[in-house]
C-alpha cells in the first residue's frame, strides 16, 4: 500500500510538473508526460516500473481519446468535404507512407511492420495543428482547410492500422484479407450500434441529463464509453475502436457537447497515463546507442515528411504556396503516430531497437512543431520563391465582401453564436444593417438557415475583417470568448480604421483590465448582464420607485462598459 501511494504522489507531482513547464513553453503536454516517462522509468530513475493497474488506466485513457474523437467527427460535414478530404489525404498517406515502407523494407524489416510504420509516419498531430491555426486565426483559409482535410483522412486511417495491430497482436495473419476483414467486421459493429443503440443511448442519456444530476451523467457517460470498449474487445475488435464507434453513434445528439466538458478532464489524466508508459518504455541507453537512427527518423519526420506533402498537395491541385504551407504544418509526428508506435513497443511486436529511436525523433519532431506551424508563411514563401508575388485572397474574403459591398454604416458583428444571433435581431427590427462573421462551419450554416446574414470566414484575420466593409462600418462587436482572437481583431481594427469603436463582450476581469486599455475599445462584462435583469425584476416586485430604480440601473449598465 504504502509503494502505490508513494509511486502515484511521484507520478501525480511529476507530471503536474510537466504540464506546468509545457503549458508555459507553449508545447504540447504530451511531450512533458512522455518525458517523465523517460526519466522516472527504468532506464533513468528506476522509480515506477510499467505494470498492469498503469496499463489498464492507459487503455481506459486511449478509449476515451478515441470516443472524444469520435464524438467530434461529423460525418455530414465529412460527406460536404469529402472530394477534399478523400483526394488530398488519401494522397498525403500513400505519398509518405509507401516510400519510408519500401526504405524500411529494403532494410530488412518484414513488410507488415514496415507497412505500419510508414503509415504512422505519414500521420500529423489534429489537436496540435488545429490548436495552433486557431490561435492564428488561419482554420478557414485554403491551407487551414486542407490540412484539417488531410488530418481527418489520417484519423479514419487509424481504423484499419489499430485493426491491423489487433490482429498481430493475436498471433492471426496479418495478410491484406484479414486486415479488410477486421474492418468490415468494425463496420458492421458500427452499422449494428448505430440502428440499435443509437435512440437506446439516445433516450437514456437525455434522460440522465434532464435530470439535473451531474455526477450520474458523468457516470453513465463513462459507462457508455468502457461498454462500447468492453463489447469490441469481446467480439475480438480494439476496445479503442469501439469507443471510437460508441462516439460516432453519439456525435449528432443534443448532449454532445455536455459529455464533451465532463470527460475531457478524464481523457487529459487518463491518456496523459498512456503517454507516461510510452515514456517508461523508452530505452535511453539504446538510444545514445544509435544516433544515426533517430537522425535518420528526424529527417523523414521533418524535411523528408514536408517535401513530400508538398507533392501530394500540389497533385490534389493545390497552388504552390498554399501547398508549401500545408506540408510545413504536417511536417511532423501525430498521437496516433505515438498511440500506434507505443502499442507495437508495448506487445513486443516489433523490435524495440527499430521502435525506439523513431519514438524519440517522433517527439522530438512534435516538439518543433509549433515553431514550423508559427512561421509556415515565411518560410513558404522562400520555399515556393513567390515573394514578390501577391497571394490570392482567400475564399472567405471574396464571400465578405460580396455581402458587405452595399453596406454603409454597419455594425460588423464577430461572432454567430447564441450571442450574436440575439444582438443581430434589435439591429435588425431598429433597421440597422449588419454582418456576422464566424469561423465555425457548421455554426456559420445555422446561423444562415436561421435567416441571419452571416459570412463564413475568421473575423481576427486582418484580410477578412476588412472585407466586411470595415472602412464603412460604425461598430465592430466581438461576443465570442477567445482572448488571442478578441486582440488581434482590436489591434487590427487600431491599425487600419483607429476612430472605429469596438464593443468587446468579456467574461474574466483579467482579459477586461487588458483590452480597456486599448483605445476605442468598450468592453462590457458579460457575468453582470444577468444581474441586470435580476435587479430590474427584484426592484418592481419590492415596490422600489421607478424613478429611483430606473437611476440605479443606469448606473450598473454605465460600469459594465469600460
Amino acid at each position: 500500500m504504502q509503494d502505490l501511494l508513494g509511486t502515484t504522489l511521484t507520478l501525480l507531482a511529476a507530471c503536474s510538473l510537466a504540464a506546468v513547464v509545457t503549458a508555459k513553453l507553449k508545447t504540447p503536454a504530451l511531450l512533458g508526460y512522455i518525458v517523465v516517462g523517460a526519466v522516472l522509468g527504468p532506464s533513468v530513475a528506476a522509480w515506477i516500473v510499467p505494470g498492469a493497474p498503469l496499463g489498464f488506466l492507459s487503455e481506459l485513457g486511449v478509449a476515451l481519446l478515441l470516443f472524444l474523437v469520435g464524438l467530434e467527427f461529423s460525418l455530414s460535414h465529412f460527406w460536404l468535404t469529402r472530394k477534399t478530404v478523400l483526394v488530398a489525404g488519401m494522397l498525403q498517406m500513400a505519398v509518405i507512407a509507401t516510400p519510408l515502407a519500401l526504405i524500411l523494407m529494403a532494410l530488412g524489416l518484414e513488410p507488415n511492420a514496415a507497412a505500419l510504420l510508414g503509415a504512422a509516419a505519414a500521420m500529423s498531430s489534429t489537436a496540435l495543428v488545429s490548436r495552433q491555426l486557431a490561435d492564428q486565426g488561419e482554420l478557414t483559409t485554403r491551407h487551414g482547410r486542407s490540412a484539417i482535410a488531410v488530418l481527418v483522412l489520417q484519423d479514419l486511417a487509424s481504423v484499419p492500422l489499430l485493426a491491423l495491430v489487433a490482429i498481430w497482436a493475436r498471433g492471426d495473419s496479418t495478410s491484406i484479407g484479414g486486415v479488410v476483414l477486421e474492418v468490415l467486421g468494425v463496420l458492421l459493429l458500427f452499422g449494428v450500434s448505430a440502428v440499435v443503440s443509437r435512440r437506446l443511448l439516445h433516450t437514456l442519456l437525455g434522460w440522465v441529463a434532464r435530470l439535473g444530476h451531474e455526477e450520474a451523467f458523468v457516470l453513465v457517460s463513462l459507462s457508455v464509453v468502457v461498454a462500447a470498449a468492453g463489447a469490441a474487445h469481446a467480439l475480438g475488435v480494439s476496445a479503442a475502436l469501439g469507443a471510437f464507434l460508441a462516439g460516432m453513434v453519439l456525435g449528432k445528439s443534443d448532449f454532445r457537447h455536455h459529455m464533451e466538458e465532463h470527460l475531457k478532464p478524464f481523457r487529459d489524466v487518463l491518456s496523459g497515463l498512456f503517454f507516461v508508459t510510452i515514456g517508461l518504455q523508452l530505452d535511453l541507453v539504446q538510444l545514445v546507442a544509435a544516433p544515426l537512427a533517430v537522425l535518420a527518423w528526424m529527417l523523414a519526420w521533418v524535411p523528408m515528411k514536408m517535401g513530400l506533402n508538398l507533392l501530394a498537395l500540389r497533385a490534389s491541385r493545390l497552388s504552390a504556396l498554399d501547398a508549401w504551407r500545408t506540408g510545413i504544418m504536417l511536417g511532423h509526428g501525430g498521437e496516433f503516430a505515438l498511440l500506434l508506435s507505443g502499442m507495437v513497443l508495448q506487445q513486443r511486436l516489433i523490435d524495440a531497437a527499430v521502435v525506439q529511436p523513431m519514438l524519440v525523433a517522433l517527439v522530438l519532431s512534435m516538439a518543433l512543431a509549433p515553431v514550423f506551424i508559427r512561421h509556415h508563411d515565411w518560410l513558404a514563401i522562400r520555399l515556393s520563391r513567390s515573394g514578390s508575388a501577391a497571394p490570392l485572397p482567400q475564399a472567405e474574403e471574396g464571400d465578405a465582401a460580396i455581402q458587405a459591398q452595399a453596406l454603409r454604416d454597419h455594425v460588423i458583428v464577430c461572432g454567430a453564436d447564441e450571442l450574436g444571433l440575439v444582438l443581430g435581431q434589435p439591429l435588425k427590427l431598429a433597421g440597422v444593417a449588419h454582418l456576422l462573421l464566424e469561423s465555425d462551419a457548421e455554426q456559420a450554416a445555422t446561423a444562415r438557415a436561421a435567416g441571419a446574414p452571416v459570412v463564413y470566414g475568421d473575423a481576427s484575420r486582418p484580410d477578412t475583417l476588412h472585407a466586411t466593409g470595415l472602412s464603412q462600418a460604425r461598430l465592430v462587436v466581438v461576443t465570442f470568448p477567445h482572448p488571442q482572437s478578441v486582440f488581434r481583431i482590436a489591434r487590427a481594427v487600431r491599425q487600419r480604421h483607429p476612430a472605429l469603436p469596438v464593443v468587446v463582450v468579456c467574461w474574466r476581469e483579467s482579459e477586461a483590465l487588458v483590452l480597456k486599455e486599448l483605445p476605442n475599445v468598450h468592453v462590457y462584462k458579460a457575468a453582470i448582464a444577468p444581474a441586470l435583469g435580476l435587479a430590474e425584476q427584484v426592484m418592481q416586485l419590492g415596490g422600489v420607485p421607478v424613478t429611483a430604480a430606473n437611476g440605479a440601473l443606469s448606473s450598473m449598465r454605465n460600469a459594465t462598459t469600460l
